[in-house]
């Protein structure tokens, strides 16, 4: 790899001591005007140069006329112009001796013939200056270490109105503007950011360089990835079976389908391959592979707040019965094991049951609620099952309800959680009440249990940690 083309390289985009804002504009809703919002909501403290011919001033900065009127080369450029403007943008950049662009225009190859040719001059030109380009059709990087977000999306207004994006573990990769649009709140609340990177249609920095650079990247302990197309599938694989052993990689990729496929053209220029080769190659390579946005959010919650098991015995512990069976059927369709359960253990349970209950696994417990009460039941079960050792992991169901005037449900698995750290607890509430629910998730988060809707969510995610510690374990 030549050394424009290193990890180095690559740091401007999320790390940048200055930023030019090129096509920056007064008007709030605009692209050049919710970037300067932006950097200014977050407190980044490198310099801001808008570049606008018309413009005097914009939310306190000098704006300037143009690129070449900026008190210093900056280091990052953020292009926000018509296409047509950009090739000569991109030029100015040059001349300027700016390291890195991210062109945040759309209308390149994901448009028409004219606009991939375009977008191919746009390559060939970076190759051979020697700066990197994210995008065209790119909506930014966000950075919150840095106090950066280069996007696109308004935050005030829109996708992030109160409160800052939270610093966190996992990493963010895609050809799609809803890391940094309307999943921004979500993932910012359930998992927190390292970083986002959104690639638009790849002319040059592709998901392999960033898989790398967050490979490499200290804040980033788990990558999670949204992919319609791999430009070098070789590169990709090879990147990953290293990475893989320190960082889980979730991918969702899609244009699956030949639908799929004709759509993912028209919306990032990308020409997406056989999926089955794609399913083999991302087995091989330890990669977790999700089918759905939720399920990348699901998989990743796992990853940041539970350990992993060390074998795939499952004890279940539902409030109702009807629970158990469809708990059950998740956990073969994931090939996960219900965990049976020692006679030293189904004593312990049977404390809090009436005396004419037998004990089975999966556990229902709703006759010991009514026996025993909620706290006493609940918490007599999962320490019981967490100190078997023919059970890896506990999925335990409950609903989103006040359970135990007073106490959050949550404060009830504390000491659970503290006594069993290296066993898995997934914790499942339904909603009911959906502040109640939203509550009781932050209690669960807060103690570094994973909380689902619902239990296929769970079993799903945890079938996830189990598959890659498995994988761990052949690739030692």
């Amino acid at each position: 790899m030549s050394n424009h083309r290193n990890t180095e390289s690559l740091r401007p985009f999320f790390e940048p001591a200055s930023v030019a804002v090129i096509g920056a504009s007064r008007t709030p809703g605009k692209g050049g005007y919710n970037i300067i919002e932006n950097l200014l909501r977050l407190g980044y403290q490198g310099k801001i140069y808008p570049v606008n011919p018309r413009a005097k001033q914009i939310l306190g900065l000098t704006v300037y006329r143009e690129l070449k009127d900026t008190p210093a080369p900056p280091e990052l450029a953020l292009i926000v112009l018509p296409p047509s403007s950009v090739l000569e943008s991109l030029e100015e950049c040059i001349a300027r001796g700016v390291k890195a662009v991210i062109i945040e225009s759309a209308g390149f190859g994901e448009m028409d013939e004219s606009g991939a040719r375009l977008e191919t001059q746009i390559a060939r030109l970076a190759e051979r200056a020697g700066i990197r380009i994210m995008g065209p059709n790119s909506v930014g990087t966000v950075n919150p270490d840095a106090h950066f977000d280069a996007s696109l999306g308004r935050l005030n207004e829109l996708f992030l109105p109160e409160g800052d994006i939270r610093p966190g573990p996992v990493g963010f990769i895609g050809q799609t503007g809803l890391f940094t649009g309307v999943y921004l709140p979500l993932i910012n609340s359930e998992n927190g950011i390292s970083k986002i990177a959104c690639l638009g249609n790849k002319c040059d920095v592709d998901e392999s360089d960033m898989l790398e650079y967050f490979g490499e990247d200290p804040q980033t302990k788990i990558i999670a990835m949204y992919l319609e197309s791999i430009k070098d599938g070789q590169r990709f694989l090879g990147l990953s079976r290293k990475i893989v052993r320190e960082k889980p990689i979730i991918v969702l990729k899609s244009a699956v389908t030949e639908g799929g496929a004709q759509a993912s053209v028209t919306h990032t220029g990308s020409v997406a391959g056989e999926d089955r080769i794609y399913d083999a190659a991302f087995r091989q390579s330890g990669i977790i592979r999700v089918g759905r946005f939720e399920q990348l959010w699901d998989v990743a919650r796992a990853f940041v707040y539970a350990p992993l098991p060390q074998g795939n015995r499952v004890a279940i512990i539902n409030l109702a019965g009807s629970g158990c069976v469809t708990a059950v059927d998740a956990c073969v369709r994931n090939g996960l094991s219900i965990a049976e359960l020692s006679p030293a253990t189904k004593d312990k349970i049977k404390s809090v049951y009436p005396d004419w209950w037998k004990v089975r696994s999966p556990v229902d417990v709703w006759t010991a609620v009514e026996a025993s009460g909620f706290e006493a039941t609940y918490t007599t079960v999962n320490r019981a099952v967490l100190e078997d050792d023919g059970v890896d992991a506990v999925v335990v169901i409950m609903a989103a309800v006040d359970w135990v005037p007073g106490k959050e449900v949550p404060a009830l698995f504390t000491d659970i959680k503290k006594d069993f750290p290296h066993k898995p607890i997934m914790a499942v509430n339904p909603l009911g009440d959906r502040g109640v629910y939203l509550r009781i998730c932050r209690g669960f988060q807060e103690i570094g249990i994973p909380s689902y809707t619902g239990d296929e969510d769970a079993i799903t995610s945890l079938a996830a940690l189990c598959r890659y510690q498995q994988y761990l374990l052949r690739a030692d």
